[in-house]
């Protein structure tokens, strides 16, 4: 439960406010002065300090000042009458969170308290990632002997090192994202946040909002400021995926923050400095995209100060069998299992599979393998139906009929294609006992996909 303490010298208005927020689900503690809710400080957390801003003695920026010695992650929201509105807004200049006038309005009252905990909540997993990702986010913990891997070590520990801007290039699952976190935990940068964010992941105008946040009113649903994604990774990076997929709108305003690394919220015309390392990634092609008008050539520039080009698996096999080994242990360690091993036929499989989701359709077929395989290592029949079949099946079709096949009256190479697709997700399902999601899992596609070949080839 999320832990608020109030101060407020009105006896009433405490009592008040703490048994509405109790109903609330919060665990609230109230005191009458600033200097109990020092000393209750000193020996408890509170995620929230909800306190009146004119009170004796120790008022609310006093208090707010001497809190934040005691509790510098603990987000303060101010109280003030009408009056005193100026005060409050030179308060949160000063860095607190937001201010209520009073009579308080109960519904703003719970959205602001809402949007704090959210905070509070990103805050504290973005610093136990932080913990994690120290350690699981060396360049050592990049898997790869490759020659074209060890070019991209090169790069990255060079880069790291540096503020330059960076774009990384390859094709989906080739472990962009680890990448974009290793330059980052490996950089000055260090010990600020980093904050990643799927570009294709949300339409335009909520995109917008996103990266750049916005005012209380700026649209209809805004009932608090929010702020953006390059507010928050103000000094650290931001992290932006796809990039290659955002509206030529949204593309006006990155341009302006690379250039004069600034933002506006949404609803409002106030500047807002940023110190904030950009590094993007995308799997699209965009030379293509600039030829066709559809991404600008300025922000192209921009963001391809430092390219970083990232290998599919298949020109990297001589990866594959490291690559396998860990995510063996990865998932027994996860799993609390003996470590398996696998054998020479399932890895043979492997390093044939031209793998087109790259690592990560390894690690799920490792995954999925390490999980639902029975004895001491993976067999060939532990792995997903397309990794399996793949040489057993070639090795079937040479044996038997592929010249009849292919020399087939009647029929193109796109008809043959559909057709051996469709036997492979016939046998996926019956190994599966017709369970859709299952066969989905081992295929290494979504769910989502198989209910369309499935629609497609009428299963």
């Amino acid at each position: 439960m999320p832990r608020i303490l109030i101060v407020e010298d009105d006896r009433n208005t405490l009592s008040g406010l703490t048994e509405i927020l109790e109903a609330e689900s919060y665990e609230v503690k109230g005191v009458d002065s600033g200097q109990k809710a020092l000393r209750l400080l000193e020996r408890e957390r509170f995620d929230i300090l909800l306190t009146d801003l004119k009170m004796p003695e120790v008022d609310g920026m006093q208090l707010y000042e001497q809190s934040q010695v005691l509790a510098p992650e603990m987000r303060t929201i101010v109280m003030t009458a009408y009056s005193s509105v100026k005060d409050a807004v030179d308060a949160m200049k000063r860095g607190v969170y937001e201010y209520l006038t009073k009579p308080l309005n109960l519904d703003e009252l719970f959205v602001i308290l809402k949007k704090a905990v959210e905070d509070q909540s990103l805050r504290r997993e973005n610093e136990e990632l932080k913990d994690r990702l120290q350690v699981s986010y060396r360049f050592e913990s990049i898997i790869g002997k490759s020659a074209a891997m060890q070019q991209v070590f090169k790069t990255i520990m060079k880069v790291a090192k540096s503020h330059a801007t960076v774009l990384i290039r390859g094709e989906s699952g080739t472990g962009k994202e680890l990448v974009a976190r290793a330059i980052h935990y490996n950089s000055p940068r260090a010990s600020g946040p980093i904050v990643e964010i799927s570009c294709a992941a949300f339409p335009e105008t909520l995109l917008e909002s996103e990266l750049f946040g916005y005012e209380k009113g700026a649209f209809t649903g805004a009932e608090a400021r929010k702020k953006g994604r390059f507010e928050i990774a103000h000094g650290g990076t931001i992290f932006l995926d796809e990039i290659g997929d955002v509206s030529a709108n949204v593309q006006t305003k990155l341009l302006r923050v690379l250039q004069e690394k600034e933002i506006n919220r949404l609803g409002s015309n106030e500047s807002i400095k940023t110190d904030v390392r950009v590094i993007t990634a995308t799997n699209r092609d965009l030379e293509l995209a600039l030829a066709n008008g559809m991404f600008r050539e300025d922000l192209y520039y921009r963001l391809n100060v430092i390219p970083v080009f990232l290998p599919p698996l298949r020109e990297r096999r001589e990866d594959i069998p490291l690559l396998v080994d860990h995510f063996i242990k990865r998932y027994g360690k996860i799993n609390h299992t003996p470590a398996l091993g696998i054998s020479p036929e399932a890895l043979a499989f492997c390093e044939s599979y031209n793998w087109p989701g790259n690592v990560r359709e390894l690690e799920n077929a490792i995954e999925n393998a390490a999980v639902l395989g029975e004895g001491e290592e993976i067999l060939p029949e532990h792995l997903p139906v397309t990794v399996s079949m793949r040489k057993a099946g070639a090795d079937n079709f040479t044996k038997t009929n592929a010249n009849d096949f292919f020399t087939a009256s009647g029929e193109s190479y796109r008809e043959k294609m559909e057709a051996a697709e469709k036997l492979v997700l016939e046998e996926a399902i019956r190994r599966a006992d017709g369970n859709k999601s299952e066969a989905a899992k081992q295929l290494g596609i979504s769910l989502r996909t198989m209910r369309y070949k499935i629609q497609k080839y009428k299963l």
